[in-house]
């Protein structure tokens, strides 16, 4: 590339848009500090952000503002908006948020230019992928810099409090809004959810004046996160017939929803889409392809697009060892680890996960207690509540009761109802009553109100024919007015609609009919 010594600014930003590559960009950076053009912060900006923007290389956009003296607020802004864009394309580190933040304290300090309503809405998301203690410290600045007036701000501060769960701040913020946008609701609708309050977002997306994509991503998202998978598949119809398109978000999450239902007919018309699309190309799509498969039994079609993928990451792998553990094809499970090793790519925490409930549903005791040591010693991973209870399922299955407790006993974090839920069975299984007695009341010591843990114990002892321990429980759950047992429920998709029944149902319109063909189906089989 042959650049003029004469080029205008106008003639400048034209050839630079023609770049494609960083050597392009070094020459025609090289041309504007000869001819004196570099001198100039308008070209600096736009060196800046073709860096950013069109190569991604974030430390030369870096070199480019350190070298600038007294760099104009134009340029913070730049340099702020590449760190938070770097942050949110990887977000599993913090260092570019960091960055930004940093550099966002360096403006403080020097004083000139002073921040503005663009530059903290970044300071701000900056601060939002770093902890809420940024955030409040972002803030108070803000407020003292006499900034907190504008919508811009308050809308950046109403998505941080939400992300952190801290909705009474967030409603307040929402509250004095002089114009609300589907920005702001959207935000409020995503905090409500990600709290676990996702009746309060419901009813909040139902008061929307406007709603786009993202808006409605907001909303199916929340309803998979907080196990509402019926609502987010039909909130996915309402989409559909308002005009709208699904995009990657959508469609990643409506496969957890189906892959949670079994509703596998519906998962293959979201793939079908997918593809037709061009959705499908994404690696959340193809993660949330492979778990649907895998949870709805056809490990046959998780496999398939599972090879397909040629560029795959940890989720992925981690998505088809969970899969073929969750069924019981223990050896397979464990060839995938060895295959994923074998590539280079180091496990984390959800590959043990997977790893171990496949050691324990193939009954592979040592096998299971090498991994949990392999996972501590060779790749440095502390263990998590998740990894103690396989092991203790493990070995309670077996029937090694003796070093299930020893590992209890020597666990660095406090045992939950995971632990002794998976000692329990273990009991029940091997009909361990004593030890049963244990587990349950440590469970009941956890949770006093769940009366799940007592009929447990109560099927335990009648298996065991000792009625009279089981006649002093039920007596028990009566008079100290344990809470009710939750009921069993089950989903059935009849003509692409889902049916939901729980044990004793009385309040489906079809219940009568259903309960009379039982009894007729009951009657049969006597004869």
């Amino acid at each position: 590339m042959r650049c003029s010594p004469q080029l205008s600014h106008r003639d400048f930003v034209a050839v630079l848009s023609r770049c494609s590559t960083r050597a392009h960009l070094e020459q025609l950076h090289a041309h504007a500090f000869v001819s004196g053009r570099a001198a100039a912060q308008t070209t600096t900006f736009h060196l800046l952000r073709f860096a950013v923007l069109r190569l991604s290389c974030l430390p030369y956009a870096r070199r480019l503002f350190d070298a600038t003296p007294n760099p104009n607020v134009f340029l913070y802004s730049a340099m702020l908006s590449a760190y938070v864009s770097s942050a949110a394309a990887t977000p599993s580190s913090h260092a570019h948020a960091r960055g930004a933040l940093e550099l966002f304290l360096r403006m403080l300090r020097c004083g000139r230019p002073a921040p503005n309503q663009f530059v903290y809405p970044l300071a701000l998301r900056a601060a939002c992928a770093v902890g809420v203690r940024f955030v409040r410290s972002v803030h108070s600045h803000a407020c003292k810099s006499g900034f907190c007036e504008y919508d811009v701000i308050r809308t950046s501060l109403l998505d941080g409090y939400s992300r952190y769960g801290m909705m009474a701040d967030a409603r307040k913020l929402f509250d004095g809004l002089t114009e609300r946008n589907v920005v702001s609701w959207t935000a409020l609708v995503s905090g409500y959810a990600r709290a676990g309050k996702v009746g309060d977002a419901i009813v909040l997306f139902e008061r929307m004046p406007e709603r786009d994509v993202a808006a409605w991503n907001a909303i199916i998202s929340g309803c998979t996160q907080n196990g509402l998978f019926v609502e987010a598949v039909g909130i996915l119809g309402r989409m559909v017939d308002k005009g709208f398109r699904p995009n990657a978000t959508t469609v990643s999450c409506v496969l957890s929803a189906c892959g949670h239902l079994g509703m596998l007919k519906i998962g293959k018309l979201i793939h079908c889409y997918a593809w037709r699309t061009c959705v499908g190309f994404g690696s959340s799509v193809l993660n949330g392809l492979i778990d649907m498969y895998g949870k709805c039994g056809n490990l046959k079609g998780a496999r398939w697009i599972f090879d397909e993928v040629s560029d795959r990451s940890l989720t992925t792998w981690n998505s088809l060892i969970n899969c073929l553990a969750l069924h019981g094809c223990s050896e397979r499970a464990i060839a995938v680890f060895n295959e994923m090793r074998d590539e280079g790519t180091e496990p984390d925490v959800v590959t043990f996960v997977g790893l171990l409930n496949a050691c324990t549903h193939g009954g592979f005791v040592d096998e299971g207690l090498r991994y949990f040591e392999l996972m501590q010693h060779e790749h440095g991973i502390e263990p998590e509540i998740e990894h103690y209870g396989c092991i203790v399922d493990l070995l309670g299955r077996a029937g090694r009761f003796e070093d299930a407790l020893n590992v209890i006993s020597n666990m660095r974090i406090k045992s939950d109802e995971v632990i002794w839920g998976s000692l329990l069975n273990a009991c029940r299984i091997h009909r361990q009553l004593e030890l049963a007695d244990l587990a349950i009341r440590k469970l009941v010591e956890l949770d006093p109100n769940n009366a799940n843990y007592v009929v447990m114990l109560a099927n335990v002892y009648s298996e065991g024919g000792l009625w009279e321990e089981v006649r002093k429980i039920r007596k028990s759950v009566k008079e100290e007015n344990i809470g009710k047992k939750l009921p069993g429920c089950s989903w059935i998709e009849v003509d692409r609609k889902t049916h939901r029944f729980y044990s004793g149902d009385d309040v489906h319109p079809e219940s009568e009919d259903i309960y009379d063909t039982l009894d007729d189906l009951a009657a049969s089989m006597e004869l």
